[in-house]
C-alpha cells in the first residue's frame, strides 16, 4: 500500500471552470501524449510577481527554504536570505535570473484553495476521482528572465503547465521508452533529477508547443522536455500529481537500478506482473513507514537500497 500525503484542505471544492475542456479527445490521451488546453489563469491575482514576491517569504516558515540557496549562502542570516529571495522575484525582469516557488498550495491557505479547485476540474475532465486517490500533488510557479532556456529533463508526475505572463516555447518528447533508456530512468529514481541526456538525433523529434496567456500543455510523466522563454518575463503556474501507480513503476525502476549494477539485466516495468510485484513489496519494506515528504516516500527505500553501492565506491575512492 503506497502512503498518501494530501493537504488536508483538498476536496472541499467542486469544478470552476478554471481548466477548460474543448477537446475531449485529447483528454483521453491523459499521462501518454501531451496535449493543449485552455485555462482561465491569466491576470490571476494569486499570481502577480507583487503577490509572488511576498509569497515567498512565507517559503522560510519550512525547513525547504534551503533548497533555494547554495551552501554557502545558507550561512548567512536568515532575514538576509528571506530579503534576497524575495528581491529575485521582484526584479525577475532585471536580473536575468530562473526562480521557482515550490509546494505554494501548503504556504498560503488561498493557494490552497486554488489546488483544490483546479483539482475539481481534472476530476470534472477526466472523471475520475484524483484527489482522493493521488499519493501526493502541489503548485509550484516558474518566473523568468527573457530568453533564459530550461535544461532538457523530466519528472514523475502528471503535470499541466499553465502560462500566466509572457511567452515561452516548449518541446516534449515521447514518453518513458520512446524517447529515454532504462538506465536514464532508473538513474533518475534513485534520485537524480538531471538523469536525462539530450541526443543531437532529438532535434526533430518530439513536439513543440508555443506558451501564452490563457494556454496550457499537459505533460505525461516520464515525458522528457526542454524550454525556452520568450522577449518577456515568463510566469507559469504547475499542477502536479502522482497516482499509486507511478509511485509503484518508479519502485520498479529502482529495484531494477540496483539490479543493473550487480550486472544483472533487470526486466523493464510491466513485463512479468509478478516480478514488479515483489520488487514494490521490497521497495516498500525499505521505505520510511511514515513519510513527511514526496521525497521521503518515493526515495527513502532505494537509497537504503542502494547503500552498499555507495560504501563501494568509497572504498574504490579511498574515501573509506
Amino acid at each position: 500500500m503506497i502512503p498518501q500525503l494530501r493537504n488536508p484542505s483538498v476536496g472541499r471544492h467542486g469544478a470552476s471552470g478554471l481548466i477548460q475542456h474543448d477537446d475531449a479527445q485529447a483528454w483521453e490521451q491523459l499521462n501518454e501524449r501531451p496535449f493543449a488546453f485552455r485555462h482561465g489563469l491569466a491576470g490571476h491575482p494569486l499570481l502577480s510577481i507583487e503577490r509572488l514576491a511576498r509569497l515567498s517569504e512565507r517559503a522560510f516558515d519550512r525547513d525547504h527554504y534551503k533548497r533555494y540557496f547554495k551552501a554557502a549562502e545558507l550561512k548567512l542570516p536568515r532575514d538576509t536570505l528571506k530579503a534576497r529571495f524575495r528581491e529575485s522575484i521582484e526584479q525577475i525582469g532585471e536580473n536575468g535570473k530562473w526562480v521557482a516557488l515550490h509546494y505554494i498550495d501548503e504556504m498560503d491557505p488561498e493557494y490552497g484553495e486554488l489546488f483544490d479547485l483546479l483539482l475539481a476540474d481534472v476530476e470534472e475532465i477526466t472523471r475520475r476521482p484524483v484527489r482522493s486517490q493521488m499519493t501526493w500533488g502541489s503548485l509550484s510557479v516558474f518566473l523568468s528572465a527573457p530568453w533564459l532556456p530550461v535544461a532538457y529533463h523530466f519528472d514523475h508526475e502528471t503535470n499541466f503547465l499553465m502560462q500566466v505572463q509572457g511567452e515561452k516555447d516548449l518541446h516534449l518528447y515521447p514518453r518513458e521508452f520512446g524517447t529515454l533508456t532504462a538506465p536514464e530512468i532508473e538513474d533518475f529514481y534513485r534520485h537524480n533529477p538531471v538523469a536525462g541526456i539530450y541526443r543531437d538525433e532529438l532535434a526533430d523529434a518530439g513536439s513543440a508547443w508555443r506558451l501564452v496567456p490563457g494556454i496550457g500543455v499537459h505533460h505525461p510523466p516520464l515525458a522528457p522536455h526542454r524550454i525556452q522563454n520568450g522577449k518577456d518575463v515568463s510566469v507559469s503556474l504547475a499542477l502536479y500529481y502522482v497516482m499509486p501507480e507511478m509511485e509503484e513503476r518508479g519502485h520498479v525502476y529502482q529495484v531494477n537500478y540496483c539490479m543493473r549494477k550487480l550486472g544483472l539485466r533487470p526486466r523493464a516495468p510491466g513485463e512479468s506482473v509478478r516480478s514488479d510485484r515483489m520488487k514494490i513489496k521490497l521497495m516498500r519494506a525499505l521505505s520510511t513507514s511514515n513519510p513527511r515528504t514526496h521525497d521521503e516516500l518515493l526515495y527513502s527505500g532505494v537509497s537504503r537500497l542502494a547503500a552498499p553501492f555507495r560504501w563501494a565506491k568509497h572504498l574504490r575512492e579511498g574515501r573509506a
